[in-house]
């Protein structure tokens, strides 16, 4: 039955374009389920500015103690009308109880005033937390692939076991079929773990 819930969420997800990395699971156990949503702001998009908006989220299911599977969404909207959505299907494996190495596939559409682009790709990198509290976390991630580029660093903040908050600044280099862009901001979440 889990299962099928897990699936049934990872699909509906999935198919909602408005849906980045964020605050990773603290502490890792096989069957932990994570939900990250995200609001950007400040953001820009081409050197331009960018609406305020819900930017982007992740899922994430912790198979065993060395491997997660996640499904990561990014969404920006310059305020000229152009936009960027960037899916990834990863899996991750820890090296070490704070550091992750991750790889998988991605899905990148770009829509502009010129042309509607949009693209297969992969996507590898590393990702990293470090504790600064007993509720205070850091986290980090750089990526790289054939259509995206990008960084981001953050701080996550446990309010219950279950729900986080956290603020992060992400900045990713776009190239789809000769369309170049790139999209950087601040974004603030919350994240909760079933």
């Amino acid at each position: 039955m889990k299962k099928i819930v897990l699936a049934s969420v990872l699909a509906a997800l999935v198919s909602v374009s408005a849906v980045s990395f964020a605050a990773p699971i603290r502490n890792p156990e096989a069957g932990d389920f994570k939900v990250n949503v995200n609001y950007g702001f400040d953001q820009e998009e081409g050197g331009r500015s960018a609406e305020s908006r819900f930017a982007g989220g992740d899922l994430t299911y912790v198979l065993n103690d060395n491997w997660d599977i996640q499904y990561v969404n990014n969404y920006t909207e310059g305020d000229n009308g152009n936009e960027i959505d960037e899916h990834y299907l990863l899996g991750s494996y820890r090296v070490a109880p704070y550091l992750s190495l991750y790889a998988g596939g991605s899905y990148i559409k770009t829509d502009t005033w010129r042309s509607d682009k949009s693209a297969y790709g992969y996507q590898f990198g590393v990702k990293g937390q470090l504790p600064l509290g007993s509720r205070l976390q850091g986290f980090a991630s750089l990526g790289f692939g054939d259509d995206v580029s990008s960084y981001e660093v953050g701080v996550g903040y446990d309010i219950t076991p279950s729900w986080d908050a956290h603020v992060k600044y992400r900045s990713a280099n776009v190239d789809v079929d000769n369309y170049d862009d790139e999209v950087e901001g601040w974004q603030v979440g919350m994240g909760y773990k079933f």
